[in-house]
């Protein structure tokens, strides 16, 4: 039997994503907003840029500052009271943080340091954000298009690999975007919970390649399909990475 996980996260993501895109021609109020958040909270300031000379940040990068996989449940709910009251945000300050995928402290940066990135790094990772919540919105042939190309062109950078492009994805439309971390690429391909019918069709996942954005859509699409069946116990990507973190428990229990 499931035992009961709290999604009262999702509001408060989907509500900060949102408000993020606000934004987007804005990076200095962002930048500056981030600052205060550190300032605010007496939490060290992690690593944006060379001598933390932050002017310019891409939107994951936000959501990363607290979803980080060592960070202290003090900080992260001190982090995620202040960027409530900063940005704004309606919906309640989550309760629970469970099964959530994080990203590693030393990269939870989502580009390099000026100098060490391309020059329309951070413009894409933008172009991702937009791309995705509009596709999440209204799933069209041509916000497929836009989502593709900014996810391959994201995807391919240094640093950025399947499981930290999909987790911030996740983050921000947790309906529409599966995380491909390793907890959920385990749960789906080698768990045997899933019909072998399905894991047979899914496009494979290799170690320490990057999946094209034709790939993961296809994953998104026939998942979607099996979870909205009668043939699955598990209704949305919610749940399914909630029981895939709840296997991984298990597993390193035994």
């Amino acid at each position: 039997m499931k035992s009961a996980i709290k999604y009262d996260w999702v509001p408060f993501y989907e509500e900060l994503a949102n408000k993020l895109l606000q934004y987007k021609e804005n990076r200095k109020g962002l930048v500056d907003k981030v600052l205060k958040i550190f300032e605010n909270t007496g939490i060290d300031l992690p690593a944006l840029e060379k001598d933390n000379k932050i002017f310019d940040i891409d939107p994951f990068t936000v959501f990363g500052l607290f979803n980080k996989s060592s960070m202290t449940m003090s900080n992260k709910n001190k982090i995620v009271s202040e960027v409530a009251d900063l940005f704004a945000i309606n919906a309640p300050i989550p309760t629970s943080f469970d099964g959530i995928p994080t990203v590693i402290n030393q990269n939870a940066r989502y580009y390099l340091y000026e100098g060490e990135r391309g020059e329309s790094d951070i413009d894409n990772l933008w172009g991702l954000f937009e791309s995705a919540l509009s596709y999440a919105s209204e799933p069209s042939e041509q916000n497929r298009e836009a989502f593709s190309k900014y996810f391959d062109l994201s995807v391919k950078m240094h640093k950025n690999g399947n499981s930290k492009i999909t987790s911030g994805l996740f983050w921000i439309s947790p309906d529409s975007f599966l995380a491909l971390d390793d907890n959920n690429k385990k749960y789906i391909y080698s768990s045997g919970e899933l019909p072998e019918s399905l894991v047979k069709t899914l496009p494979k996942i290799e170690d320490n390649k990057k999946i094209p954005a034709e790939d993961y859509l296809d994953i998104l699409d026939k998942m979607q399909d099996y979870l909205k069946s009668e043939k699955s116990t598990i209704k949305d990507f919610k749940e399914l990475d909630s029981e895939a973190w709840k296997y991984s428990l298990e597993i390193h229990k035994s």
